[in-house]
């Protein structure tokens, strides 16, 4: 490895084997997803009095997921396989007893049933969830008393063939004997520190003196090297140990995504840094300060049709910060920046868990058994690791404050200086109750565009991030350039043509843009800056080539 010295600083990057996590699908059995998902789904549905719905009745799992948002409810299908898989098919109960032993529903290919746990009757309308065990499952009490009366569990996810196969999506890392090495957990070399060396130069007069050589001169006095060869090998110097006095580390890598690409590092006093990439994980969207990738978040709705079509689009990969439950809604005729918004005619939310700050890494279990090759020994059956090795989604960690910031547009002229169809806010959930915080516009309308922006303290018992946009007027509310991030992190975001791939727009610290307009041979021509008095043009170009006379 080589060493490389420029002035007084002399950096030296560790390697390590292995990522730290990889874009896969995350664990999505029918434990997880009870408690995480269905728990919240069924506590709106007994507390609306929308158990029984009727197959006649014709509602959709969709329908009932917005209605459960509206109502302040922690629900995400992003985050459950049965209700993002059956999304778009009926709801419905099998069973119509109100009060009975089992209840059972049909959630699109998917049976869920409530059980009484004493083999008596229960009202199902008043049964109250408790909170999730540590296996995952949900139980129900009633009102006055704290014994389990009933308890959730998925019966069944049939596909649509008559064969009774099991239909949901599993994670290949998290709950399957892994191949450390074909997933890259293990075998893939990436930077984990990077060091700097600090001592005196040899010259202690820093007046010039004609006896010095410049050939030789500003060299470092008692220099230390790293590593030294000992049997064979490198070893750090200072008994296996690099000198701390004179190496420093300044940044450790911490996260890289399933390309290699960085997303998070820290230096010495704590601090991180993240990154979030888009367009099939191809382009940077957003660089981050003091913030770690799990706290940030942000959506121009840009590269939701970019790429290829995966494999198994069920099973695909899910975004940080997914709202591909919207895909339709997407807007080309308006837009902040880019060439898509949301439209919003009604209402559209998404929700992020949070969560306590997490260690770093994640662990591996080494199965042995008996291999038996003539003679029996001791092997290798099987290894497995748990969701540490998954690059997290957008998790805000309980107890920080965060901003939240978005660019709204109504489908109307403003007849004042601020809009008043929309409605713009953040539900956090905690345990037995729920805050809703509205966030308000900050600025003038500039070109029909208006900035809201929100500082929001999460409870250090929260549980749930819901973020609600609604349409309240009449006409449809467009949305775009959304951004969460914690309060003490700056944060810039970037936007590119999905055709080519130039760079479109940069939003700056505080969500306002800079335009990049070209022609036709992919020149910039012109720099527009998005200003609170409006779009101001920074430096605009033209150039041509001189045509020769070749009549002369």
């Amino acid at each position: 490895m080589k060493s490389y010295i420029r002035f007084l600083l002399l950096t030296i990057v560790l390697l390590t084997g292995g990522i730290r996590r990889l874009n896969a699908q995350g664990g999505s059995g029918a434990t997880a997803c009870t408690c995480e998902c269905l728990r919240p789904f069924f506590d709106y549905l007994i507390k609306s009095n929308r158990l029984f719905i009727q197959p006649s009745d014709g509602i959709l799992v969709s329908d009932l997921l917005e209605e459960a948002r509206n109502s302040g409810y922690s629900v995400s299908f992003t985050q459950c396989q049965i209700l993002s898989r059956n999304v778009n098919g009926s709801f419905y109960a099998k069973t119509q007893e109100p009060n009975a032993t089992v209840y059972r529903a049909v959630i699109g290919d998917c049976t869920v049933s409530i059980n009484s746990t004493t083999g008596l009757a229960v009202t199902f309308a008043g049964l109250l969830s408790d909170a999730c065990g540590t296996d995952g499952t949900v139980t129900y009490h009633t009102s006055g008393t704290g014994a389990i009366k009933a308890r959730l569990k998925v019966d069944s996810c049939l596909n649509c063939t008559d064969d009774d196969v099991v239909r949901s999506c599993y994670s290949a890392v998290t709950e399957s004997s892994v191949n450390a090495y074909l997933y890259g957990l293990a075998g893939n070399w990436r930077p984990s520190r990077s060091y700097a060396y600090y001592d005196d130069r040899k010259e202690t007069d820093p007046s010039p003196s004609a006896n010095i050589s410049m050939r030789t001169a500003g060299t470092i006095s008692n220099f230390r090297t790293f590593w030294k060869f000992s049997g064979g090998s490198l070893q750090a110097m200072q008994d296996n140990s690099p000198d701390t006095t004179k190496w420093v580390w300044n940044s450790e890598l911490t996260l890289v995504n399933r390309k290699g690409l960085e997303l998070e590092n820290r230096d010495p006093l704590g601090r991180y840094n993240a990154g979030l990439y888009g367009y099939d994980d191809a382009l940077p969207v957003a660089v981050v300060q003091n913030a770690r990738y799990r706290e940030i978040a942000f959506e121009g709705f840009e590269d939701y049709d970019f790429g290829g079509n995966p494999c198994d689009a069920a099973c695909s990969v899910p975004r940080s910060f997914d709202f591909s439950f919207y895909k339709n809604q997407l807007d080309i005729t308006q837009q902040h920046t880019g060439m898509y918004s949301l439209r919003v005619d009604s209402s559209a939310g998404i929700t992020a868990s949070i969560k306590d700050i997490e260690g770093e890494g994640f662990g591996m279990t080494f199965n042995r058994a008996d291999v038996s090759c003539g003679i029996i020994t001791p092997g290798l059956a099987s290894i497995k690791t748990d969701s540490g090795a998954l690059l997290p989604s957008f998790s805000p960690i309980a107890g920080k404050t965060i901003v939240v910031s978005a660019w709204v547009k109504e489908q109307q002229d403003c007849k004042g200086n601020t809009y008043t169809g929309n409605y713009m806010a953040l539900v956090i959930k905690q345990p037995g109750d729920s805050n809703t915080v509205v966030a308000h516009p900050k600025g003038a309308i500039i070109e029909g565009w208006q900035r809201y922006e929100e500082v929001i303290a999460i409870p250090d018992d929260a549980v749930s991030l819901s973020l609600l946009m609604k349409a309240t007027a009449g006409h449809a509310v467009f949305f775009d350039d959304i951004r969460i991030h914690p309060y003490n992190a700056n944060m810039k975001s970037f936007v590119y043509g999905p055709s080519d791939l130039r760079l479109m727009a940069e939003l700056d610290e505080n969500n306002y843009a800079t335009f990049y307009e070209y022609d036709d041979d992919g020149t910039l021509i012109r720099l527009k800056k998005e200003t609170e008095r409006g779009i101001k043009t920074i430096t605009e170009t033209r150039s041509a080539l001189l045509k020769e006379n070749i009549d002369q």
